[in-house]
């Protein structure tokens, strides 16, 4: 038998090596790609694989109760009912018209609409109906339909039915307070939803038991007690009711105010509605609580305040009398009063107060700059009627939008200052909130 020839033999071991060599190299990139995928880049391509698996769903917290008081005891003024949101994924629906008809039989609607939305190739969660019942969310679910989902929501209701609208506002269909209390409390009252990361399985039923799963439980709102009274309340819209009726007013408010705390008591408007329906409402203008968000001329009211602020200033005292001429001109206009005055004559203070006259009010502001008005009188007043009476200023009471009113700057304006600030003495050319 012939010897394997030497130069073959080292042929073959040079072929063994090359292949060798070939199969490290390749077994090597293949390492080095692992690597890559795994560890490298393992968040990317995870974030990827799980793209058509992992939902994110929000768990919306309780919004706290609104009370009022009902003589000791205190009653529930809102509440939260509990309905469903009924909600299709596209990517799991298979037959979305046939679908859509026993949808549309169950809870009513369009079920070419229905289908539409089942179809939509650029969202995974489309809304079909809201505030759906028990009854309703219990036919949905026995049909078992992959892409079909249910989220409960709480939404407001009124047990004590439209009282105090205006004065509590509304929670809208994204879960946010409008107008009221709704709306100034609306972080206090909202609390924190919750978050639940969620595999699913092929038909988009999440896995409960999937170590993916994370979840952050919701933080509920917190309950709010109002310094209403109930039974004054009642009374209040009532007599505001009966008031723009038999006035023919364009709207009528009213305040009931404890004087030593400042608590509101009753705070009522007239035209109102009613916060369950608030959607059905055509003129925006009936949600504003006009008590807190109409800045008006408040007229004779103010006429105490001056005398208050002309006693505080040591200008006038109690017992202080005047000639009181029944009419001043100030820049050319005659200031004069509304009702009966009696004429030109001697007042005191307290006639001043009960007469209301203009006159008078104009006369104190006079004694504010050492008997006319002038820049010195002006700004005194001024400086009474923003920091120390605090108009136009807001309060902070816990309502939206409240109005700030107006007060006119004290400087010369070219445009009849003292005419204006005579006018400020009685309650005109400045706007406050009732």
């Amino acid at each position: 038998m012939a010897l394997p020839n030497k130069n073959d033999t080292i042929q073959t071991i040079k072929r063994v090596r090359v292949w060798y060599g070939l199969l490290v190299l390749v077994v090597a990139i293949f390492c080095v790609r692992l690597f890559y995928l795994q560890i490298i880049n393992h968040g990317h391509y995870r974030k990827e694989a799980l793209a058509d698996q992992l939902k994110q769903y929000e768990i919306p917290a309780t919004r706290g109760v609104i009370k009022a008081h009902n003589g000791s005891a205190t009653l529930p003024i809102v509440l939260n009912q509990q309905l469903y949101t009924l909600y299709a994924d596209p990517v799991y629906v298979k037959k979305p018209d046939e679908l859509a008809a026993k949808v549309a039989k169950i809870i009513g609607g369009d079920p070419a609409k229905y289908a539409e939305q089942m179809k939509a190739k650029k969202t995974r969660y489309a809304i079909l109906a809201k505030k759906l019942s028990k009854e309703q969310k219990n036919a949905i679910e026995k049909l078992k339909s992959p892409g079909l989902g249910l989220q409960a929501q709480n939404y407001r209701t009124y047990p004590q039915g439209a009282m105090a609208a205006q004065v509590l506002g509304f929670v809208d269909n994204e879960g946010k307070g409008r107008y009221g209390i709704e709306q100034a409390s609306d972080s206090l009252l909202k609390g924190k939803a919750g978050e639940l990361k969620a595999i699913t399985d092929a038909n988009g039923v999440p896995l409960a038991a999937s170590k993916d799963n994370t979840r952050s439980a919701p933080q509920n709102g917190k309950d709010v007690v109002l310094t209403l009274d109930l039974a004054m309340q009642q009374k209040l819209e009532n007599i505001v009711q009966e008031g723009t009726k038999s006035t023919k007013a364009s709207g009528v408010s009213a305040i009931i105010m404890d004087p030593y705390t400042g608590a509101i008591k009753a705070m009522a408007n007239y035209p109102t509605y009613d916060p369950a329906k608030y959607n059905e409402v055509e003129d925006g203008k009936l949600f504003q609580n006009n008590a807190v968000t109409g800045a008006i001329e408040i007229g004779s009211i103010m006429k105490p305040l001056t005398t208050a602020a002309a006693l505080d200033q040591g200008v006038i005292k109690p017992n202080t009398t005047y000639y009181d001429p029944a009419s001043w001109t100030v820049n050319d206009f005659k200031i004069t009063n509304i009702e009966e005055d009696g004429g030109a004559g001697t007042r005191s203070i307290p006639e001043l107060l009960n007469l209301s006259l203009n006159t008078g009010a104009t006369w104190e502001l006079m004694q504010m700059g050492g008997g006319k008005i002038n820049h010195k009188a002006r700004v005194a007043w001024n400086d009474y009627m923003v920091n120390r009476f605090m108009f136009s200023k807001q309060t902070g009471i816990e309502q939206g939008y409240e109005s700030d009113g107006t007060v006119p700057d004290p400087e010369d304006n070219g445009a009849g200052i003292d005419l204006t600030y005579a006018n400020t003495s009685f309650g005109q050319a400045m706007t406050a909130t009732p």
